[in-house]
């Protein structure tokens, strides 16, 4: 259908019926001129039906925004009848059929229709004259004109699929949206509820003979709480990224206080592209979480090396082995997607002699 700002193009194209409409009133009496009168303006109408809609000079509807065949053999039979009651030249009336064939068929349907058209108008005008020119230059119009109009409805269509295209864009950026969001709480809560949950059950323990130290027990609950808490607002605000040397540092102070002798080297001297760091400080939350939950592990080794290339780090328990439910558990699936991001290398599995080992290394340029 022609978009709105065309609707007055087409309705000003009225214009041309004129002078046939004079020729038929002009030459024509009686039941010719009724019939003639009758088939023109059933002609203007089906015309003005097609190229705009049924609600014209109004917005066209949707559902009649698709191929009309029907309609367009509606004009050529008027045409015919137009062109058989005579009293004027009709050969005209061939380009406004190929203007509704070229907007309303598709395009595979419409170029041999429109051949058909332009040989029908000049076929009509060689009744009227014998000027070659003339004949040709009617069936170059109507081709034209159909030509024109299938670039419209081209136009339209491609516009149409881009509408649909952006949509799609915008509701699957609003799932992946939702999808970081909860891997990043996940991430976030997960361990930090482990080590809630650690330090309540050794305060538990030593409130009765040990009260001293589980009151610092408590007071640990207290702050890993409130980190926890400042960490989901900076999450909800968009602003947070976890810093290697302070996830080394807690991953230190938690296995510690389950009895879980670490030995973790220091984070690297050199500053780490943001991305990349990000990756290695999620790497080793992820990774103490899961000892904390699943290794029952007693010894720990975790270690970050740094080359020209690449930043690596590896983190080894010797507990026993993968998690229950395998090593494909919801926070080692965040941690893949993550590593995939910057393109780097994950290897979560159990160890050869025992325990679980997780590697992750990150090239540095791809994560600058």
């Amino acid at each position: 259908m022609v978009p709105r700002r065309g609707r007055w193009a087409v309705l000003s194209g009225l214009i041309f019926f004129v002078a046939p409409g004079l020729g038929l009133v002009g030459n024509a009496e009686g039941p010719r001129l009724g019939g003639g009168l009758a088939a023109l303006a059933l002609f203007v109408l089906a015309y003005c039906r097609l190229m705009i809609g049924g609600g014209w000079p109004g917005p066209p509807a949707d559902a009649e925004d698709r191929p009309a065949v029907s309609g367009v053999l509606v004009l050529v039979a008027l045409t015919g009848v137009l062109i058989a009651i005579g009293t004027t030249d009709w050969a005209g009336m061939w380009c406004f059929v190929a203007a509704a064939t070229g907007l309303r068929i598709e395009r595979r349907q419409a170029f041999p229709a429109l051949f058909a058209v332009g040989a029908a108008a000049a076929g009509t005008e060689a009744l009227n004259t014998s000027d070659a020119a003339t004949i040709v230059s009617l069936f170059i119009v109507a081709v034209g004109v159909g030509m024109l109009t299938a670039g419209f409805r081209r136009l339209r269509v491609v516009n149409v699929e881009l509408g649909q295209a952006r949509d799609e864009i915008g509701r699957l950026a609003v799932a992946d949206e939702r999808l970081r969001f909860a891997r990043d709480l996940h991430d976030l809560l997960g361990h930090s509820l482990s080590v809630v949950a650690l330090k309540s059950e050794l305060a538990a323990r030593l409130i009765d003979e040990h009260p001293d130290q589980a009151a610092a027990h408590v007071r640990d609950i207290e702050a890993v709480s409130r980190r926890a808490l400042a960490e989901v607002r900076d999450a909800v605000a968009g602003y947070r990224r976890p810093l290697l040397s302070a996830e080394l540092a807690g991953a230190r102070s938690t296995l510690a206080a389950a009895g879980i002798e670490v030995e973790a080297g220091p984070a690297p001297e050199g500053e780490l592209p943001p991305d990349a760091e990000a990756v290695l400080a999620w790497a080793v939350r992820e990774g103490a979480t899961n000892v904390l939950r699943h290794a029952d592990a007693h010894r720990v080794r975790i270690s970050v090396a740094v080359d020209d290339r690449d930043a690596a780090l590896e983190l080894v328990d010797d507990g026993c082995g993968a998690p229950a439910g395998g090593a494909d558990g919801t926070g080692l699936a965040g941690l893949a997607e993550r590593v995939a991001r910057v393109r780097g290398r994950m290897d979560a599995a159990p160890g050869a002699t025992g325990g679980f080992r997780l590697a992750v290394t990150v090239p540095l340029e791809a994560a600058s």
